[in-house]
């Protein structure tokens, strides 16, 4: 103690050197912890480099795998046509990009499709616009030129469609065309206003003689980013054979034609008769009598037919039992002749989307945050 008092500043300076010397050493060995956990995530990152490396592609397996796709997509192209081989009869050359010269096309091709089906002797609507009502009527409004592209693309796979249907009228069978809708274009932009409305009132609205529809998501092969379709719906009346030749012609695979659903009911000739004959009174009102009989009672004589065929039939049996015969599928005497039935038709022409989906969706995210910035 007497020394510190002697020499103070000495004592201080030595405690002030161990002070230091305590830190400078309290410093080195966080430094040396610093260094030792920037070393391990150093050799982290150079392992995962070196793995990233080791399975990154050369330059060699870049263009074997290029090659590859190219040839995929050169097979691909193949059986498209392949599958498609009347193409360059279905989609002719469009004369104009203007949605006015576009309707002055469509309603050449509806007016030319109404008049194929008289020919050939098809009971027709002169109201019939074959889907394309809102493009053709009286003062419409024309399709925006960027709509016109694909509207056009439609109508042409539905002119092709119609030949197939209108080939399969012969001399025998009657025939008739209620309505040919086809489904709205999302290049139209229309947006579909859903409102909640009861089961009854959904299917009440469903009017299979309008212009258009809505193909149901559980029949469609549509499959966005592989798979585009257009959907139409064609319902007639006529025998069965007429259904049968109408399947049949679309069974050559001549184009991408996909049948997604059949319906078959009893047509109801009268309603039939006295819709045809209001809206052909002009011309022929009793054009679409010559075809299915006599009008007003033509259900009612049909039954009549029928209870009078069923007590023929009954008593063929009876006779037959009586005389010990058997009856057989030859001897029997059918109870329902010359029915005239409704066929509902779903068609949908199916496409390839060759484009990247993702780039699309890339697309879609660079246009929507263009739109939020505005």
């Amino acid at each position: 103690m007497k020394y510190f008092k002697k020499y103070p500043i000495f004592f201080i300076l030595v405690i002030l050197l161990c002070a230091v010397f305590v830190g400078g050493t309290a410093y080195d060995v966080y430094l040396n912890m610093q260094k030792n956990d920037a070393e391990k995530k150093l050799n982290k990152a150079m392992s995962d480099y070196r793995t990233a490396l080791s399975e990154d592609p050369t330059q060699v397996a870049i263009d074997a795998s290029s090659a590859n796709i190219q040839k995929l997509k050169d097979y691909l192209s193949t059986l498209e046509k392949s599958l498609t081989t009347a193409a360059t009869d279905i989609f002719k050359p469009l004369s104009g990009k203007e949605g006015y010269q576009l309707v002055e096309q469509l309603r050449g091709m509806v007016n030319s499709w109404r008049r194929d089906a008289k020919n050939l002797g098809i009971s027709v609507s002169d109201e019939m616009d074959f889907g394309f009502k809102k493009y053709v009527a009286p003062n419409a409004e024309p399709p925006k030129a960027e709509a016109v592209e694909a509207i056009w693309k439609q109508a042409c796979v539905l002119d092709y469609i119609n030949k197939k249907l209108f080939a399969c009228k012969s001399e025998k069978s009657p025939m008739a065309i209620i309505s040919v809708q086809r489904e709205i274009l999302p290049e139209e932009a229309v947006k579909e206003v859903k409102k909640r409305v009861s089961r009854f009132a959904r299917a009440k609205k469903d009017d299979t003689k309008g212009d258009n529809f809505k193909i149901e998501d559980s029949i469609t092969a549509r499959k966005p980013g592989s798979l585009d379709t257009l959907a139409y719906r064609f319902i007639f009346t006529g025998h069965t054979d007429v259904l049968r030749r109408f399947l049949n012609q679309l069974k050559n695979f001549d184009a991408m034609l996909v049948v997604r659903s059949i319906g078959v009911k009893p047509a109801d000739i009268v309603a039939l008769e006295t819709e045809m004959a209001i809206s052909n009174a002009s011309q022929d009102g009793g054009a679409f009598s010559a075809l299915f009989g006599d009008g007003g009672d033509a259900n009612a004589a049909n039954a009549e037919g029928q209870q009078s065929q069923e007590q023929t039939q009954d008593g063929a049996n009876g006779e037959n039992a009586a005389n010990g015969a058997t009856v057989t599928a030859e001897n029997r005497t059918p109870v329902v002749t010359d029915n005239i039935s409704e066929f509902t038709v779903v068609i949908e022409y199916v496409e390839v989307v060759k484009d990247s989906p993702k780039q699309e969706k890339k697309d879609e995210a660079d246009a929507e945050k263009t739109t939020n910035k505005k």
